[in-house]
C-alpha cells in the first residue's frame, strides 16, 4: 500500500513512489524544537539543489499551527515538502519518539540510517550512508 500524504500547500505526495526514484531524507521536526530548524537548514543547504535526493520535513506541530510552520519555512527559504503529522501517524509508522529524528532511505526504498537527536555532522553522516559526496 502506497503512502500518500498532503503537504502544507495541498500537494499530494506519494512517499513510497519517491523512494523508488530518489534518495529520501525524512526529517521529523517541530517549530518548538530547539535544533530542528538548524538541522533542516543544513540539509537544505547540502541536498536542496540535488536532483537525486528529496527532503521531506514532517512537522509534529498541530494543523492549527500550519501558519507558523509556513512562516518558518518561508523565513528559512525551505522549498521542500512539509507535512503536518496530525496525530503522529507518520511518527508511529517510522518509529520516531523524539525530535529531531532523520531517517535516510536510498533510492529503491532501503533504509540506510536513522539519526536520533541533533548532530552537527548530519550532512556527512547522510552522505556516507548514501555513498554520495
Amino acid at each position: 500500500m502506497s503512502l500518500v500524504v498532503e503537504d502544507i500547500n495541498g500537494n499530494r505526495i506519494n512517499i513510497d513512489s519517491l523512494m523508488e526514484e530518489k534518495h529520501v531524507i525524512l526529517d521529523f521536526w517541530a517549530t518548538w524544537c530547539a535544533h530542528c530548524d538548524e538541522e533542516l537548514d543544513r540539509l537544505n543547504e547540502a541536498f536542496g539543489d540535488r536532483d537525486d535526493v528529496i527532503i521531506i520535513a514532517i512537522s509534529q506541530d498541530s494543523k492549527r499551527n500550519v501558519n507558523r510552520v509556513r512562516q518558518m519555512a518561508q523565513s528559512h527559504g525551505w522549498d521542500f515538502p512539509i507535512i503536518i503529522d496530525e496525530g503522529k501517524k507518520l511518527s508511529s509508522r517510522y518509529g520516531v519518539f523524539g525530535l529531531p529524528t532523520v531517517i535516510v532511505y536510498e533510492r529503491g526504498g532501503k533504509m540506510k540510517k536513522k539519526i536520533f537527536g541533533f548532530n552537527p555532522r548530519i550532512v556527512e553522516i547522510i552522505e556516507k550512508a548514501l555513498g554520495i559526496e
